[in-house]
């Protein structure tokens, strides 16, 4: 899978600031990149300006204060409603479920929020040759206590 140029991100968080420090990182990777942000999930399915960009991956955020398993639901709406974009959830919550269910919920990443902008870039680059991902530190602790 190639990047398109320009690429479209959609960074669904409560923080916007999140989204400023994204774009910084991605455009690293690739200038062309274009990031645009929304508070909701529900903005992001129903708002029309959302419906006409081919978004190439989208980031779902989350706060420490998720609630086990509230994730895979908006991601698996956002995977129907954008069947050719790409799902990363990005958290600092560890959930075993959504390494679990991935592939049935169509989540392509699982990022720690406190991983280095390195590991975003391995992220995308996994996900720019096909392959899912989830981040060394939620890789360690689903190995090492699940």
């Amino acid at each position: 899978m190639s990047i398109p140029t320009p690429a479209h991100i959609l960074v669904i968080d409560e923080i916007p600031l999140l989204s400023v420090g994204l774009q910084q990182v991605f455009r690293y990777i690739h200038p062309d990149i274009q990031i645009a942000h929304t508070s909701s999930v529900f903005t992001a399915l129903s708002a029309p300006a959302f419906q006409t960009i081919p978004w190439y991956l989208i980031i779902l955020g989350s706060s420490d204060d998720v609630q086990s398993g509230s994730l895979l639901l908006p991601a698996a709406e956002l995977k129907e409603k954008f069947p050719a974009s790409q799902i990363m959830i990005y958290s600092s919550v560890y959930e075993p479920l959504i390494i679990e269910k991935m592939r049935e919920t169509g989540i392509d990443a699982y990022v720690h929020k406190y991983e280095s902008a390195d590991e975003i870039g391995k992220a995308f680059q996994h996900l720019s040759t096909g392959q899912s991902y989830v981040s060394e530190i939620f890789r360690t602790l689903y190995n090492d206590y699940r």
